[in-house]
């Protein structure tokens, strides 16, 4: 098998094992939206801040430098994993010290227990990275893909009874733990290697002139996703972070998720091209082609739809969530993009652009918020999207920079599909308020829904004949393998 056929199939394996987490958080949020109301969602986000503010030190810091490592011995993946396990344990120990000053202090009642909960996720998650990163390593992500699948189904079945005995908050972290648990199981019984909590010190210098780099904008990136929360809970109510959080995290969800699949495979694939720029260059297109033709069409689709789904699935409490989730629809547009360039630029070993992007985040986050802070959250929203349109074209420079590509040939590259996905929401508007806009409710999302997906597939048809069929292609080929398996 080619390497780039091995490639596009992972790509879609990763796509249908992250995209059913993403059906499956939709149930779940559909649930969550019927039995928890907007101030205990507010509560629930506290708990998520303490927990963003502590893995920073975790995720994919030493997750990467795993999958890029040319030479990579047993000794050295012991001593990464266990130094990860004892990461994990100091994490965990600090989210415990929090959780108990919380409870003691008594003015953010069952805050603590969630953050108990949390802290042991959070040391599961860690210490699974070396046995995650050399899944993705082989790229072997459709055991991934059933892996997420299995545990994803399980926990969506805990939240979902846990919440109809009125466990409230505390379901939603434990069907959290529950899909690291089965996760975890699921990689080390499965490994075709045991693992040894022993270390060489010379082995860790693979972390050295990586991880450093990746926890900085990471720590970056944290803050950047608190800080606004941060400012609505200080200087608003609970009531406003949980309408606020809801419309970022439903976006987070549909969006984040399945965009995310695709970085999961381009970091592995496009370090095996480092050192070929020019076929590094054409798979990173083609990555973009193929990844915005999938994700643009479902965000003009939401877009759109978003007054008749939020009520039909949450309920009508969470209407005032609906002009922040739109405002975070467009941020997914860069978002689909931007996380693939940030896969790049770490192939490339690059970090220190990323994190300097990072902290160009950060800083201009707290500057705008502390201008629009006490204002109402769609003001919020409108600022942080705006903010990050801005900051957007610097990565696309040093995108430009790295690939020895023009800037304006990229910035045609990427203008036409999302030109395609405004036209296309134009037409489901039309039809959504001006055809349809007395139709049963169910009806009404539907054919809103297909009226923008059809567009924009007929224009892609008629327009861009080859990125379609390299598309349909792709997916052909992974029907075919499965029905040979």
């Amino acid at each position: 098998m080619s390497f780039s056929t091995q490639v596009g199939r992972s790509a879609i394996w990763a796509i249908i094992g992250q995209g059913s987490t993403a059906v499956l958080s939709l149930v779940n949020f559909a649930v969550v939206g019927r039995f928890v109301s907007p101030n205990d969602y507010g509560s629930f986000l506290l708990a998520m801040m303490v927990l963003t503010a502590t893995q920073w030190l975790a995720l994919n810091a030493y997750k990467e430098p795993v999958i890029q490592s040319k030479n990579l011995t047993d000794d050295l993946i012991n001593s990464v994993f266990a130094f990860t396990v004892m990461v994990g344990t100091l994490l965990c120990l600090i989210m415990l010290l929090v959780a108990w000053w919380l409870e003691r202090g008594g003015e953010t009642p069952g805050v603590g227990q969630c953050i108990v909960v949390l802290a042991i996720k959070l040391l599961i998650d860690t210490s699974m990275s070396v046995p995650n990163a050399l899944r993705v390593r082989q790229l072997e992500f459709k055991f991934l893909a059933r892996v997420s699948i299995g545990a994803n189904v399980a926990s969506t079945f805990i939240n979902v009874s846990l919440l109809v005995m009125g466990f409230g908050m505390l379901s939603l972290v434990i069907s959290q733990l529950a899909t690291s648990l089965l996760t975890a199981f699921a990689l080390l019984y499965t490994a075709k290697r045991r693992y040894a909590l022993r270390w060489r010190r010379e082995d860790l210098l693979l972390l050295k002139g990586y991880s450093p780099h990746v926890i900085m904008w990471q720590a970056m990136e944290a803050m950047g996703q608190t800080v606004d929360r941060y400012f609505i809970a200080s200087r608003l109510t609970l009531a406003d972070l949980g309408l606020y959080g809801f419309g970022k995290r439903l976006n987070d969800v549909i969006i984040e998720v399945l965009v995310g699949a695709t970085s999961n495979v381009s970091l592995p694939a496009f370090s095996q091209m480092q050192d070929d720029r020019q076929r590094l260059q054409a798979a990173f297109l083609k990555a973009v082609r193929l990844v915005t033709l999938m994700v643009l069409p479902l965000i003009a689709a939401l877009w759109v739809t978003a007054d008749d789904f939020v009520p039909l699935l949450f309920g009508p409490k969470w209407d005032q969530a609906v002009p922040v989730y739109r405002w975070f629809l467009l941020l997914g547009i860069i978002q689909t993009i931007g996380i693939l360039q940030g896969g790049l630029l770490r192939s490339m070993w690059k970090p220190g652009v990323w994190t300097r992007y990072q902290v160009m985040q950060v800083v201009a986050n707290v500057a705008v918020l502390s201008v629009v802070a006490g204002h109402s959250i769609e003001v919020i929203a409108a600022a942080i999207v705006i903010r990050a349109y801005v900051l957007w074209g610097w990565v696309v420079f040093q995108v430009c920079k790295a690939l020895d590509m023009k800037f304006w040939f990229y910035i045609v590259q990427l203008g036409k599909p999302v030109l395609l996905a405004l036209i296309s929401a134009g037409a489901g508007y039309l039809v959504r308020h001006y055809v349809v806009m007395d139709w049963n409710l169910l009806l009404r999302l539907i054919v809103g829904g297909l009226v923008v997906v059809g567009t924009f597939m007929g224009l892609v048809m008629l327009l861009f004949r080859t990125a379609a069929s390299e598309l349909l292609g792709l997916v052909k080929s992974i029907l075919s393998r499965g029905k040979t398996a």
